[in-house]
């Protein structure tokens, strides 16, 4: 098998293009503006170094079955929580290898919005490094980075999806000691193309010029459901909160409409890990702790090597934190790749191709979906109505 074969299953990493030697690969867009990669035949040498470093074809050599610590934790630092989607854990992670003169790596927009693999060695750094942002990370050749850190005995943290986290294993082809890989559990990811044509969209229709955007914006009681952005209109900052289905990206993230064909049954999702450690959002915690408030922000973690034990262990005092066993965790969060594509997803990205306001209007209008009259009822309602209806 090639790289070219690969297809539908490709997760996006580049590391394939990374380590050709003859620059026969390139990352281009297929018809649906998801990035893959090409091979120059006439470049390509048969070496099979792509091969060796796909992590679709090698997930196995990377991965880890155990679980040795399971459970939920959240940041007793406030800001720390608010920082993160979740509970805050990454933050506090990063911030300790920080301040043992170590470096961090994560996914940060730049200044056009683009979404790069990052590094941080400043606490002021990290803040790009803060919150999920939903789609497909460039890695940008940050795993030569890595490589060169890790050489020179650096404490190296690197904050990804499982995927690329493979990919960066496989890349280095060898154990490193001061490596430590935290991986988020993923629910996909969507395209560059997808998220610029959505902030065109809302920049024509508000008639205004996005500086910053945030998703997964925690506003209060709506941790999972708001997003932010700052904003210029004649001459003039200013700043927007709202609802996530009024931001065409973020609503059509929520209904899976944008994410790659492979996220809908990805190997990764599944109980074996790739990183020394796996958090993600406990948004059924009320289940099993009605003392927890989930929209103040509240993670789960499994620990799947002796270092992340360690890595949970150093920031412990920084915590609240209680084990769980791992059967509460797996059913609780994607670790399997069960997950249906929408039935419109190809029309969708089709016609978003094409006309993205009618795409918008024909299935990502926020006024004809009652979760937004829900989500604008006082919370007293919205509560009265979850006993009604048990949910």
């Amino acid at each position: 098998m090639t790289i070219s074969e690969v297809a539908n299953k490709c997760c996006g990493c580049r590391a394939c293009e990374l380590v050709c030697p003859t620059q026969a690969i390139t990352i281009e867009k297929d018809k649906l503006a998801f990035e893959i990669p090409i091979i120059n035949t006439n470049k390509c040498v048969d070496c099979s170094r792509c091969i060796k470093v796909c992590p679709v074809l090698n997930k196995e050599k990377v991965e880890h079955t155990e679980h040795l610590r399971c459970g939920m934790a959240y940041a007793l630092d406030s800001t720390i929580k608010f920082k993160g989607s979740s509970g805050g854990l990454f933050g506090l992670f990063a911030k300790k290898v920080l301040e043992e003169n170590g470096i961090v790596f994560g996914a940060a927009f730049d200044k056009q919005h683009q979404l790069y693999t990052s590094s941080a060695t400043t606490v002021a750094e990290l803040e790009p490094l803060y919150k999920s942002k939903y789609l497909l990370c460039n890695t940008n050749k940050k795993f030569f980075h890595i490589k060169k850190e890790l050489e020179a005995g650096r404490k190296v943290l690197y904050c990804s999806s499982p995927c690329q986290l493979a990919a960066l294993k496989l890349y280095l082809n060898k154990d490193y000691e001061n490596l430590y890989l935290v991986e988020f559990l993923c629910h996909g990811v969507g395209s560059q193309t997808m998220l610029d044509k959505s902030i065109k969209y809302t920049e024509k229709k508000k008639n205004v010029k996005i500086k910053k955007i945030i998703l997964r914006y925690k506003a209060k009681r709506a941790s999972s459901h708001y997003y932010y952005y700052c904003y210029e209109k004649n001459g003039r900052k200013y700043e927007k909160k709202d609802i996530h289905l009024t931001f065409p990206y973020y609503n059509a993230y929520g209904k899976r409409l944008v994410c790659r064909e492979s996220c809908f049954d990805c190997i990764f999702a599944s109980p074996n890990r790739i990183g020394d450690i796996t958090i993600g959002d406990f948004h059924t915690i009320e289940k099993f702790d009605k003392t927890i408030d989930r929209f103040a922000g509240v993670s789960m973690f499994v620990c799947n090597t002796s270092k992340g034990i360690d890595m949970l262990d150093n920031i412990k005092n920084e915590l609240f934190l209680k084990d769980m066993p791992w059967k509460v965790i797996v059913e609780n969060n994607r670790f399997s790749n069960e997950e249906s594509k929408p039935k419109d997803w190809s029309d969708f990205l089709q016609l978003s191709m094409i006309d993205y306001d009618m795409a918008v209007e024909k299935y990502l209008n926020p006024y004809k979906d009652w979760r937004y009259y829900y989500y604008m009822c006082p919370e007293s309602i919205r509560n009265l109505g979850r006993k009604i209806f048990k949910i």
